[in-house]
């Protein structure tokens, strides 16, 4: 018994004393995010918490994360150029606010008549997306994952009635890029200002009309208080998506299996934050119904006729900018095409027939 004692404890020391030299040899990284979102806010605020304190747990302290929300660090649309320029190692953002930079950027956000968030994580995981995301970004010393998305968005809150194309001639409204750039071509004057200043600039009367996200956001910014008229569904903001970008030097400086960990907390949190913004959707559109002062409601069809021209024209002249957006302009519609043949057939029969069952 003691000599079996004796070599059970001798075979356990080595691993034993090997155990805290392993520990003070790894790397300490202590990563800044800095989000474009108010700290904390419902929904894209809390996912970055969120994925700050899973990575920092999964790790054990390795990678240490600190976040900053918008404007605490960096201005709130700055984000992606503080990790590219080294004031921070991660961003947490919508490609759109980004788009002023590259347009195509928008296209792993939200495209005119493109994916949903389901079909946009099957072309990133298993399409092709996620490659042609790195052939984008890697040589700007970027190496960006999606982060989730909430889904189709609302159109637009507006100050009057759109009962025609006319109504949109002129008006001011806050829509980031892709969408803007489709709005433009209706007449409308597009402008991109952050989340947190959308509110003020509908209170104030600087704005006409604007677009967040969907129910859940919308009402927690007040929307309904600042504008009665409510359309959707949006023709662009399909995915609504929302990226982690991580600089590539703090990406290299990991070890193959932190690397693993950041990816699979990362894909974690897409379908978590996805999953949580459809089911506080599904409660905030059921508020918004019973608000008999609120008119909800779609576009006018000669408004959506033109969207569809304006969207192909859009998509055209982005191709038009290089080779390489020509390639991934057509992978993605290819994907998009390809997905819409097969849930004409599966999801939108179902939900034809379940909407009977329901009645």
């Amino acid at each position: 018994m003691k000599r079996r004692a004796f070599i059970t404890a001798a075979a356990a020391a080595p691993a034993g004393l090997a155990a805290p030299n392993i520990v003070r040899a790894q790397a300490q990284h202590n990563w800044k995010l800095v989000t474009s979102v108010p700290r904390g806010l419902p929904g894209p605020g809390v996912s970055a918490l969120r994925w700050a304190e899973r990575i920092t747990d999964i790790t054990e302290g390795a990678i240490n994360v600190e976040v900053f929300g918008a404007g605490e660090l960096v201005a709130p649309f700055a984000t992606q150029e503080a990790v590219e320029g080294g004031t921070a190692e991660v961003y947490h953002g919508s490609g759109s606010w980004f788009s002023g930079r590259d347009i195509a950027h928008s296209f792993f956000t939200a495209a005119p008549f493109g994916l949903t968030y389901d079909e946009m994580h099957a072309w990133m995981y298993f399409g092709g997306g996620q490659e042609l995301l790195d052939e984008f970004t890697n040589p700007r010393g970027l190496k960006i994952f999606i982060g989730g998305g909430s889904g189709l968005q609302t159109a637009g809150w507006f100050k009057k009635e759109i009962k025609s194309l006319d109504d949109l001639q002129g008006l001011n409204f806050r829509a980031a890029g892709l969408y803007g750039e489709v709005l433009r071509k209706l007449g409308v004057n597009p402008t991109s200002i952050p989340p947190g200043d959308i509110f003020p600039a509908l209170q104030a009367g600087t704005l006409d009309g604007a677009e967040w996200v969907g129910p859940s956001n919308d009402l927690a910014f007040g929307l309904q208080n600042v504008a009665g008229f409510m359309y959707a569904p949006s023709p662009v903001e399909i995915y609504g998506g929302i990226e982690f970008g991580i600089g590539m030097d703090a990406w290299n400086a990991l070890t193959d299996a932190q690397r693993v960990m950041v990816e699979a907390v990362t894909e974690a949190e897409a379908n978590r934050s996805s999953a949580y913004t459809l089911h506080a959707h599904l409660q905030a559109y059921e508020k918004l119904q019973n608000m008999p002062e609120l008119t909800i409601d779609t576009f006018p069809d000669d408004v959506w006729d033109a969207i569809e021209v304006a969207a192909a024209e859009v998509i055209e002249e982005v191709k038009q900018t290089s080779d390489f957006h020509q390639r991934f302009v057509e992978a993605y519609y290819a994907y998009a095409r390809q997905s819409t043949q097969y849930k004409r057939f599966y999801d939108s029969a179902f939900l034809t027939k379940r909407q009977s069952f329901f009645g």
